[in-house]
């Protein structure tokens, strides 16, 4: 992974939506915008020591979890979707290391993410897909074609993931073993 700068600290920090919610550690977001140009350096050092150690620590790994209500009957857990505040800090680092394994699996000679994916994806979403798919049905009647369908909504989906698999993909495709232990020590 790249080493972070200073200055990519500063604008992770100064766009913060401030309104978000604190975590364990209750720094708030507020806080750390508006001390962005002091806090930066001091945050840069941690998460390039964090990089070079390939250790995540483990109090980013905490969550403040709270149950939210979806529908249905109250007294069934099943019915509620667990919405966990892990630290801004904690936040600010891992959205810079998405961006990096992102940018390096999709822009190298792997091209990984498909332009159909909406998932984690920015300017994307579940509604993105389902315009694309209806316009591609609407071609497909107007060309006197049958469309084939088929929706899967696979619950707990990260949940469900093994770790390791992903570890090996990882390594597949030139992740070096600092950025193999760091993705290790993360879970």
């Amino acid at each position: 992974m790249k080493s972070f700068t200073v200055y990519a600290v500063y604008k992770k920090l100064k766009a913060i939506n401030e309104r978000k919610a604190a975590g364990l550690d209750k720094i708030l977001c507020k806080l750390l915008r508006i001390s962005a140009e002091i806090v930066a350096p001091s945050l840069t050092q941690i998460f390039n020591k964090t990089i070079s150690t390939s250790i995540f620590p483990t109090d980013w790994k905490l969550a403040r979890v709270t149950p939210i209500f979806k529908k249905g009957k109250k007294d069934d857990m099943n019915n509620y979707r667990l919405i966990s505040a892990i630290s801004v800090v904690a936040k600010i680092f891992e959205k810079y290391t998405f961006e990096q394994l992102y940018e390096y699996l999709n822009n190298n000679m792997y091209n990984l993410i498909s332009t159909s994916q909406s998932g984690f994806r920015s300017l994307h979403s579940t509604l993105t897909v389902l315009i694309e798919a209806t316009d591609n049905w609407s071609i497909n009647i107007d060309k006197g074609l049958l469309n084939g369908v088929i929706f899967i909504d696979i619950k707990k989906a990260f949940d469900t993931i093994d770790h390791t698999i992903l570890l090996r993909k990882l390594r597949i495709y030139g992740v070096d073993e600092n950025g193999i232990k760091f993705f290790e020590s993360y879970t």
